[in-house]
């Protein structure tokens, strides 16, 4: 059954999906291969094998002195609170659904927030609303305890150092490694966060109710993949929001990451309406 059609602002329209086009790397013939290596003598393949087994170790871990530097200049002196960053007063909002071992989300937030963090959210003209949604965490029992650690950071006014350091250090798709030491981990890695009190805050306040009740607004609210947006003026109400950047995962539910430009634009909008 169709949906009625809504008099929106153009930024909120579903935007026009953009083939990726992905090339194929190019395949050396069999006949090619085998004369090459036809032609190289005991020691070069030797050689070559000594050269790919170095190449191919396992790689070092993050530089954490580094992570956290910048994080922090990414985000100190912008005010946070609970699960929101920016200042109270800024006309717009934008909520964030995200899943925290979602490899789009990790891409979103390393490359795309950052200008929209220092453009629009260090400037007062927008804050931003984190909700849990879960698409790329397998096991339930992870999920919450992934997302309640960021939340009991968000107690201390912490939940965005503790969910962008968690990007910085995520692991491989659907593997199962957000353990109690690796949130721990990154929780140590947050300057400032008192370990003790964020123990104690994940288990507290019904964290876990509110990870389960986020989840499933995002379902009710029609949002199929991480990351998702919901865009309004503060304090009205939201509609769902996209980008122009569009990668076509399938025909049903393409994923459209806003950009600087994006959110320019739909803030503008916005403010016009408010004033209209």
């Amino acid at each position: 059954m169709g949906r009625p059609k809504q008099n929106l602002p153009r930024a909120f329209r579903a935007p026009k999906p953009r083939t990726k086009h992905v090339s194929r790397a190019s395949r050396r013939p069999l006949w090619a291969s085998i004369a090459i290596t036809a032609a190289l003598t005991p020691a070069a393949i030797l050689g070559t094998l000594g050269w790919l087994t170095h190449t191919t170790k396992t790689p070092a871990l993050p530089d954490t002195q580094l992570i956290e530097h910048e994080v922090n200049t990414l985000l100190t002196g912008i005010p946070q609170h609970a699960n929101t960053l920016g200042s109270s007063t800024a006309p717009v909002t934008l909520q964030v659904y995200i899943d925290l071992k979602d490899p789009d989300s990790r891409s979103w937030f390393l490359k795309d927030l950052p200008a929209i963090i220092h453009d629009y959210v260090r400037t007062g003209a927008l804050k931003l609303e984190y909700r849990a949604y879960k698409t790329n965490t397998y096991r339930p029992q992870e999920f919450v305890r992934d997302q309640t650690a960021a939340l009991a950071a968000g107690a201390q006014d912490k939940l965005w150092n503790f969910i962008y350091t968690f990007f910085h250090e995520q692991g491989s798709e659907f593997a199962f490694y957000a353990t109690e030491i690796y949130v721990d981990n990154i929780a140590q890695q947050v300057p400032g966060l008192n370990l003790a009190q964020w123990h104690t805050d994940r288990h507290t306040n019904r964290r876990e109710e509110q990870t389960t009740q986020e989840d499933q607004s995002a379902r009710t609210l029609d949002l199929h993949v991480t990351p998702s947006f919901r865009i309004g003026k503060t304090g009205r109400p939201f509609h769902n929001y996209a980008g122009h950047s569009v990668i076509k995962y399938g025909a049903q539910h393409p994923i459209a990451l806003p950009e600087a430009s994006d959110i320019a634009k739909a803030i503008k909008e916005l403010i016009g309406a408010r004033q209209s």
